[in-house]
Formats: structure tokens, sequence, C-alpha cells
């Protein structure tokens, strides 16, 4: 009885810790989505600073153009002569003039970096003792039907 008890418990020990480190440890597959996440994520920043940058190209390379000289003037209140100007109150547009926040200002979850090996070795003993115990027990429950029933 001892003996299987231990042959039980060394096996479910043995096949259950490169389980439980091939999904939870670092480099399992849990730590590997999570990594995959991030760097969709980090690609998704990079797109859109890149068309940021490629917008400030194309603004800075109109700079010289008459007709961009003249939306910056304007954009900035300066008025050509004989125009009439007209002044708007936006108390209330206040919120809009803001700079909008880009996607990569916002804070990024940290990503699954895997349990620790002691932890998972705890937790494959844990499974293993489990395991050992209820087998234990079921030989236990069948030999005392036998002994009933016999």
């Amino acid at each position: 009885m001892t003996r299987k008890f231990l042959l039980v418990f060394t096996l479910s020990l043995v096949l259950s810790f490169p389980l439980m480190l091939s999904v939870f440890g670092e480099g399992g597959f849990l730590h590997n989505q999570a990594l995959r996440r991030e760097i969709e994520r980090l690609k998704y920043s990079q797109q859109v600073l890149s068309l940021q940058v490629d917008s400030l190209k194309n603004q800075q390379d109109r700079m010289g153009e008459r007709d961009a000289i003249q939306d910056a003037a304007f954009k900035y209140g300066y008025q050509s002569e004989g125009e009439q100007v007209f002044y708007f109150n936006l108390e209330e547009d206040d919120a809009s003039l803001q700079v909008p926040v880009t996607a990569s200002a916002q804070p990024a979850l940290p990503a699954f970096a895997g349990l620790s090996i002691p932890l998972i070795l705890f937790m494959a003993l844990a499974f293993s003792t489990l395991l050992a115990v209820c087998y234990t027990l079921l030989v236990r429950k069948r030999r005392k039907n036998r002994g009933l029933d016999g």
C-alpha cells in the first residue's frame, strides 16, 4: 500500500510539474499570450505615431506655400487688409480646445510574467498529494466493500 502511494505521488508530481510549468511559468502559454497582446498594442501605438509623424512632415513641407502660411495666420487670428473680423464667444467650447489624448498616453496593464518556480512546485506538490490521498481513499473503500461482500 505504501509503495503504491509513493508511486502514485511520484508519478503525478513528475507529470504535473512540467505541465504546470509549461502553462503558468515564465515562457509558458499564459506568459506568451500576454506578450502577444503587448506586441499587438505596441504595434498599434507605433502605427499611430507613424501616421502623426507623416502628418507633421506633410505640414512641414507645405509651410513654404502661400496658402499654408495664410491658413496658419488665420488660425492664430491674423487678418488680411480689408477683411472684416467676427469674434465668437467660446466659453462653452473651452474643453474642445484642449489637446486630445493619444493612444500611447494610456497606461498599459502589466503583462503576465509567469509564476515563480517554487510556487509552481508547491502547486504540483499539492496536486500530487491530493491525487495520492484520493487514490488511497479509493483503494480503502474498495477493500472495505470487498470485505463486506465476500
